[in-house]
């Protein structure tokens, strides 16, 4: 028998086979690009319309939405192709790869679980600056399994989405307003009343410092060197004003504030020292009739 007989005698033996595998590519093709292209955009637009400031849940709806068509083209072309009566009578094996993917995959299955819960959450949203445990950032993306969060330093970091769901979340520049605290000195003998009334005016001196709450400044308490002043403010729009900014711009008015009347913040710690001096004399070769000289 030549080459060719065989390979013709092969493939006929596999020509059933063959035929369903075509069959499960034509219909898992067809059915997802029908999916991909005709009923998720519309889709995406729907929920774009409805919630037009939750780009989170617009990105979510889009992965998803595309992921469950990839999963309805797999089970119907396994249906169409016939594949599904190769799982018949195996029902102990089936049992048997499901606790095993359910053990292996325990983490990833409460991330994606975890991913869902916090696509859903009105209050999380991409573009919100987060704190959790020791670390903190800005929110990028909501994945499946993990959260991207952009830190202050530049950095990518990846978080399971589980860490977000089962440790405090806060969002401290969520709402309208952001208080702001500052803690100096003024020295004991210092006019305090002046004092406190130049730090709130060097807050009531900025716009984007809001009037209501209105800022205010008081003595905490005496320190080692100083009496402590705290001072605290509102920043409006949190999410737009550059926090660093109008702190520094503060103490700057402050200082300079302080410094026209004569105030001075944060005064250096002074020890003062009394006592006398006394040297031995020498002149006896360090014997024991020694001599103190004030």
């Amino acid at each position: 028998m030549s080459v060719l007989d065989r390979l013709v005698a092969a493939a006929a033996s596999y020509h059933d086979l063959l035929v369903q595998f075509g069959v499960f590519l034509v219909v898992a093709f067809a059915v997802y690009v029908a999916g991909r292209f005709l009923l998720v955009p519309p889709l995406v637009r729907l929920v774009r319309v409805r919630n037009p400031e939750n780009q989170t849940l617009v990105d979510a709806t889009d992965l998803y939405a595309r992921v469950a068509v990839a999963a309805v083209a797999l089970v119907l072309a396994t249906a169409a192709a016939g594949f599904g009566r190769a799982f018949q009578g195996s029902a102990l094996v089936v049992a048997a790869a499901t606790l095993a993917l359910g053990v292996a995959g325990q983490d990833v299955i409460g991330n994606l679980v975890s991913g869902v819960f916090l696509v859903a959450d009105p209050d999380f949203h991409v573009g919100d600056y987060i704190r959790w445990t020791d670390q903190e950032g800005t929110v990028e993306k909501v994945d499946f399994r993990v959260t991207r969060v952009r830190t202050a330093a530049g950095e990518t970091v990846t978080v399971p989405n589980s860490q977000l769901t089962t440790n405090a979340l806060v969002s401290p520049y969520a709402g309208e307003t952001y208080r702001v605290s500052e803690t100096f000195g003024v020295r004991h003998d210092a006019d305090v009343g002046t004092a406190l009334r130049l730090a709130r005016e060097a807050a009531e001196a900025d716009d984007r410092i809001v009037a209501d709450p209105e800022p205010t400044v008081q003595v905490r308490g005496f320190g080692a060197n100083s009496l402590d002043v705290v001072a605290r403010y509102w920043v409006g729009a949190p999410t737009e004003t550059p926090i660093a900014d109008v702190r520094s711009a503060y103490l700057r008015r402050v200082a300079d504030a302080f410094e026209a009347h004569d105030i001075e913040a944060n005064p250096p710690s002074r020890t003062e020292l009394s006592g006398s001096l006394a040297l031995a004399d020498a002149s006896s070769g360090g014997g024991g009739d020694d001599r103190r000289v004030p």
